[in-house]
């Protein structure tokens, strides 16, 4: 039988990025679906415009309701707050906060997991609570909500085979694998651009994601470096940056698609759970240079279709852009690589997932 009311649920909205993606393809699959957040900025998604979104207390604080992570002791309260009486099939798309949903008692909660709570269980990876006074504390109360919080999850999925074993290490709880929905075909669509001489980098601007390490990279072997998204650590990359260095802010998918093609190649410096980025510079005909640990491992072939470097240090970094500039991809190849992580599979495993529960 199919679920009569179905809720989304969404950590925040208040960036963009792989979570939200989710939330924006879930939509589609279930247009019927409200969504559920602790905070909303309706300016950054005019996708969700004519949506029914339900907020938390959050949303009324000034500064907090525009920026979640002056938020963090409160999350853990204001998702709990939101009520979902009445629905019967809860998704939940969750890093930290959001699989913490209150649901009735008979309604079947599915957690798509992009990771376990980070800060909390891998603290020298992103140390982003390190940041805040009583982070001990914090940490400490986090740690025992997170793991208190499982017991409403009724279905973990994961993003990739390394979230899954997370899942299993700090939850002891198994996970189906479910990549995420990466827009495979548009970006093959989209008008070819002849390569151009600069690397590329899109992301949250945020300390585990290393931009400063493309940024340094490329500056001492005085190479451009296009850099698209935004984030408290703008301010801090800008004054290491060089003449070299551009920053774009945000930009949309056209523009995305665009430097991506005309890229020599996308910098990946985050050692991340799985990783839309890569994928999206493969979908374009681009090649990856990453660093090789975590889920990028189960999407960049070794000297096939990117480079992956075994440091987070500068100097590893500028040792995979050397060897890069010297080798030759098949953009062809490139391409067909990343058809595995089309949307179109995540759609169908969704739709299959929700059959055989309901």
């Amino acid at each position: 039988m199919e679920p009569k009311k179905i809720a989304i649920i969404a950590e925040w909205l208040t960036s963009r990025g792989g979570a939200e993606n989710v939330v924006f393809e879930l939509t589609k699959i279930f247009p019927q679906a409200d969504i559920f957040t602790t905070i909303f900025n309706s300016r950054l998604f005019p996708e969700l415009k004519g949506k029914k979104i339900t907020t938390s207390f959050l949303q009324k604080i000034p500064i907090i309701n525009k920026k979640h992570q002056l938020a963090f002791p409160l999350l853990p309260k204001a998702i709990e707050s939101l009520d979902l009486s009445g629905y019967d099939l809860v998704i939940s798309s969750s890093s930290a906060f959001g699989k913490g949903i209150k649901k009735d008692k008979d309604a079947f909660h599915i957690c798509y997991c992009h990771t376990p709570m980070r800060w909390v269980w891998e603290p020298n990876r992103d140390r982003r609570l390190s940041k805040i006074p009583f982070n001990s504390s914090i940490k400490k109360m986090l740690k025992k909500w997170d793991l208190k919080s499982n017991k409403g999850v009724d279905l973990f999925l994961a993003n990739s085979k390394n979230t899954a074993s997370k899942i299993k290490k700090f939850y002891g709880r198994d996970a189906q694998i479910l990549y995420p929905p990466v827009d495979i075909n548009s970006s093959l669509k989209a008008e070819n651009c002849p390569k151009k001489d600069y690397y590329f980098t899109i992301s949250r601007l945020v300390s585990y994601k290393k931009i400063n390490l493309a940024i340094r990279a490329c500056e001492q072997l005085n190479r451009k470096l296009l850099i698209a998204g935004s984030g408290p650590e703008e301010k801090k990359l800008r004054t290491i940056a060089g003449k070299n260095t551009t920053f774009l802010g945000q930009i949309d998918f056209s523009q995305k698609v665009k430097h991506y093609k005309q890229a020599k190649a996308t910098i990946f410096c985050a050692n991340e759970d799985f990783g839309i980025v890569p994928v999206e510079s493969l979908s374009c005909g681009t090649p990856v240079i990453a660093y090789g640990k975590g889920g990028i491992l189960e999407i960049i072939e070794k000297d096939k279709t990117g480079i992956l470097f075994n440091k987070q240090t500068v100097k590893s970094l500028v040792d995979g852009i050397k060897k890069l500039e010297k080798m030759k991809f098949d953009k062809t190849y490139l391409e067909q690589s990343a058809k595995k992580f089309d949307k179109i599979h995540f759609e169908k495993g969704f739709r299959e997932l929700i059959k055989n529960i309901t």
